[in-house]
């Protein structure tokens, strides 16, 4: 990356409020975050800390109250709904605890749903969805339902949906939460490795030793980021 290219994501000064009145939450208060290229994050804090929806907020699923989010150096602000979800969809990847497979779609059609919905051609589609899963250790599996595979075999999945196309952002939530030791140990691989190569991530977790994966550290607490790369 040269000097003047722009970080895969960057948050600036970001509030999230919910409610009003007597009801306000105020989720996230001024977070402000750069994620280099081959930069993995993880980040921590207790329950309802603002933790996920700092990467809600980060994956452009969920807009802040106020401040910036910049996906490529663009700002998500200035794009129509449209032209977000396109963003989201070429340049992020997510990762969901429960997996979020389509039931009634196979793996394969499963981890190649981002590409279809952006008109590629089908022969594509299955090619890359082929190498997404031999990736992750799926080989084979593409024309089972997700009902048919075990848990670490749909989060891996999961991942491959997360890992098709040239995504410069991947966010996990708790990827490793359902998973044993061994399963979640190689979930984290996965993504160690596509950082590595090149991608910007994020993985929020609970636990220490996964974390322990990540080049960084940072602490929500009361939706504050209160320590940024120290140790826990």
């Amino acid at each position: 990356m040269s000097p003047t290219s722009p970080a895969p994501l960057e948050l600036q000064n970001v509030t999230c409020v919910f409610g009003s009145g007597p009801r306000r939450v105020v989720a996230l208060e001024d977070v402000s975050l750069v994620i280099e290229p081959g930069e993995l994050v993880a980040v921590m804090g207790p329950s309802g800390s603002g933790k996920s929806t700092l990467l809600n907020v980060a994956g452009l699923l969920q807009p802040p109250t106020s401040g910036r989010v910049l996906v490529d150096g663009v700002d998500a602000a200035d794009l129509s709904p449209t032209r977000s979800a396109e963003l989201r969809r070429t340049r992020i990847g997510l990762v969901f605890q429960h997996y979020n497979l389509v039931p009634t779609l196979t793996v394969g059609e499963n981890v190649s749903l981002p590409l279809e919905l952006d008109g590629r051609a089908p022969a594509e589609c299955r090619e890359a969805a082929r190498i997404a899963l031999q990736e992750v250790g799926l080989d084979g599996l593409a024309d089972r339902f997700p009902e048919e595979i075990s848990g670490g075999q749909a989060q891996r999945a999961a991942i491959a949906r997360a890992l098709i196309g040239e995504r410069a952002v991947l966010l996990a939530d708790e990827p490793t939460g359902a998973l044993d030791t061994t399963t979640g140990d190689a979930v984290l691989r996965i993504l160690r490795d596509r950082v590595d190569a090149g991608a910007a991530g994020m993985i929020v977790t609970h636990e220490p030793r996964f974390a322990g994966w990540a080049d960084r550290t940072i602490v929500v607490r009361d939706g504050r980021l209160v320590d940024d790369g120290g140790e826990l």
